[in-house]
């Protein structure tokens, strides 16, 4: 691992535990055990250094999803696990992150946002599109409309303002608004589908529980 790996890796954990502006380029230079000098070397500022995080963070949540594709058998088996994906992500992050990020560091939030959101968008169409394949989602919905409506709920769901974290779970939050999503647009057999994964899967899901 070379020594820019290494301050990125210790520098994305630091951001993801603590939010961004809590964690300095000293503490970051005590974690890792290189110099404050080395660092600017590298980095050429906060700023680039945090870039460099959320490009690595980023990889690895598309290295996540790619292999949740080769491994599920249906579309709502991909669904659900996109799911428990994004509730341990959610769990992980410090919601200061998010925050601190559109407050300290608009520029890289707005670029972000700008990408993450083509990304997301086109990501939930072929979602969509594959689940009417399968005949699992109605064929009678306009797909770009249907995916431009979850990936605003799911931005949304970070906004303080409306979802405040001291008295909404954000993996509550998300869980309810992809799965009652999918409920909406599925077809019978696919909301057979969803109540048979919702029953095999209540062990892992936060919101959801079996009937008693």
């Amino acid at each position: 691992m070379t020594i820019k790996d290494r301050i990125m890796l210790q520098a994305s954990e630091m951001f993801i535990r603590s939010g961004i502006k809590a964690i300095t380029m000293d503490d970051i230079a005590s974690e890792t055990g290189v110099s404050k000098r080395t660092i600017y070397e590298i980095f050429s500022d906060k700023d680039d250094l945090l870039r460099s995080c959320i490009g690595h963070m980023d990889e690895k949540f598309r290295q996540e999803k790619e292999q949740a594709v080769s491994e599920t058998k249906d579309i709502i088996d991909l669904v659900f696990t996109f799911i428990k994906i994004g509730v341990k992500a959610i769990n992980n992050i410090n919601p200061l992150f998010n925050s601190d990020l559109k407050k300290y560091h608009y520029q890289i939030w707005k670029e972000i946002y700008r990408i993450s959101s083509e990304r997301h968008r086109s990501h939930i169409q072929n979602v969509i599109r594959q689940g009417i394949d399968e005949g699992v989602f109605r064929n009678n919905i306009d797909v770009e409309i249907v995916g431009m409506l979850l990936s605003e709920q799911l931005r949304i769901m970070s906004d303080e303002a409306i979802f405040p974290s001291v008295r909404f779970s954000k993996a509550v939050v998300f869980e309810n608004i992809v799965i009652n999503f999918f409920r909406g647009i599925a077809t019978k057999k696919g909301l057979d589908l969803i109540e048979k994964y919702m029953e095999k899967e209540a062990d892992q899901l936060v919101t959801i529980k079996k009937d008693t």
